[in-house]
């Protein structure tokens, strides 16, 4: 193993193939050095479990192979990929998509906005023998993906409600989606991503480092499995507010939640359907609406209130690192907190979150920046700014809010709380891909 990594030293990534045998998905990819000495080489694992009855889609499994490659991409953002495998033109178009719009973030933070456009090279899938027709049943059961919090959670049981029976579905082993699997009283199914361990060595060593479109694999992840279960559709919890970005850098809009957007769902619909797939395969359900919206529905769902959990410490990916419960300090935390406090109370909600964070002074600039009166969005799942400030207001004005530090710091600039709440919704009026099946759902 090397001591030392130099992203400078990196010339492509290589993405060099997959495989799937007993259940298992891996995928190798090659960070190819200017001497082939420095090469190094990763596998990445999604083990699907062996009980995965249906034959496995070829075209599912290439698109996921292409998908899990920015993780790998990032660590030294070279200026080439590439594929060893034939891919069409519209396979290496989504990548160059998935890369410019999912690692935005990543290159803003570092300031790298090469590591945006790489060169995207490999052989032609063109002239590949016809294609078999799609076998997809929009009528049969739909897959959920489960995050734990209370997105999930609104799309589960509105569906329950309209005679829908989900199966329910999950990416590694986390408490707060097993609490709400088993509130829900369905069916579900555990699929288990394994990151390459290499990447965690040379992360350690000097590798670039930071947000990845984590959601656009998931997608792909529910997409095969729904396949080979002879599910129906891949149904997302994605709201509108996931379209807005956080900050506009030179000329693009960078957006942490791009991989939930209807950016993504739209590159990724158009990309089955250039497979010869149903694009009604994928949606979000919530795509048409705001975060305040779902947190109005979410009031009505008070079984999962001491069960979902929004913020990121208990999803750590090394479970040594993992919280219990709301950390009180992060954007999620402050986000969810203020938005559902007009809806539970301040009783209520202290008893979810185990504490107050408006009661912390040092929560403030956090806060600012989440209701619009700081510096930008958080990079972070946070809703827009108007809602949180029509949130805030309202506590502003609640008397049982009074006294706690944020409150009262906010208070005098009420006037421009009252401005930013007015603004407009930047998301509303989105285009969404619900299907008529489906859209009684929302009422």
């Amino acid at each position: 193993m090397i001591d030392r990594f130099d992203p400078a030293a990196y010339r492509a990534l290589g993405i060099d193939g997959y495989e799937f045998a007993e259940g298992r998905f891996t995928a190798q990819y090659t960070l190819r050095g200017q001497d082939p000495a420095d090469d190094v080489t990763f596998a990445e694992v999604v083990d699907f479990g062996r009980e995965l009855p249906g034959p496995v889609d070829d075209r599912l499994l290439r698109l996921l192979a292409l998908t899990c490659s920015p993780s790998y991409f990032k660590a030294a953002a070279p200026a080439r990929i590439e594929i060893d495998f034939p891919t069409s033109d519209f396979e290496k178009d989504y990548l160059r998509e998935l890369i410019a719009g999912g690692l935005g973030e990543f290159a803003y933070t570092n300031g790298l906005p090469a590591a945006l456009t790489p060169e995207v090279s490999g052989p032609s899938a063109d002239g590949a023998p016809p294609r078999p027709p799609d076998a997809f049943d929009a009528t049969a059961e739909p897959l959920v993906p489960v995050g734990g919090g209370k997105d999930s959670v609104v799309t589960i049981e509105l569906l329950k409600r309209h005679g829908f029976d989900p199966m329910l579905f999950s990416v590694n082993e986390f408490e707060p989606i097993d609490r709400c699997i088993e509130i829900s009283g369905l069916a579900s199914t555990r699929v288990r991503r394994t990151i390459s361990r290499t990447l965690i060595e040379v992360n350690a060593l000097g590798a670039l480092n930071g947000h990845v479109p984590v959601t656009a694999i998931n997608s792909v992840v529910g997409l095969i499995v729904a396949d080979a279960l002879g599910l129906g559709p891949v149904v997302f919890s994605n709201e509108r507010s996931s379209n807005v970005g956080n900050v506009e850098w030179m000329g693009r809009d960078v957006n942490h939640q791009w991989s939930k957007s209807i950016g993504y769902e739209t590159l990724l619909r158009d990309t089955l359907a250039g497979h010869g797939l149903n694009p009604d395969r994928y949606f979000s359900l919530l795509r048409a609406l705001s975060e305040s919206q779902i947190a109005d529905r979410f009031r009505d769902c008070p079984q999962y209130f001491d069960a979902f959990i929004s913020c990121n410490r208990p999803f750590a990916l090394d479970p040594a690192r993992r919280a219990a419960s709301w950390c009180g300090h992060c954007p999620k935390c402050l986000f969810v907190f203020i938005l559902m406090a007009p809806r539970l109370g301040r009783t209520r909600l202290e008893e979810i979150f185990g504490r107050d964070p408006l009661a912390d002074d040092g929560n403030r600039p956090g806060v600012e920046d989440i209701v619009g009166l700081g510096a930008h969005k958080p990079f972070e799942c946070v809703g827009e700014y108007y809602e949180a400030a029509e949130a805030m207001l309202a506590i502003v004005d609640d008397p049982a809010w009074d006294g706690l530090p944020i409150v009262e710091a906010v208070r005098p600039r009420r006037a421009e709380l009252a401005a930013v709440a007015g603004t407009d919704d930047q998301g509303e009026g989105a285009v969404n891909y619900v299907p008529e099946r489906y859209a009684p759902v929302l009422g």
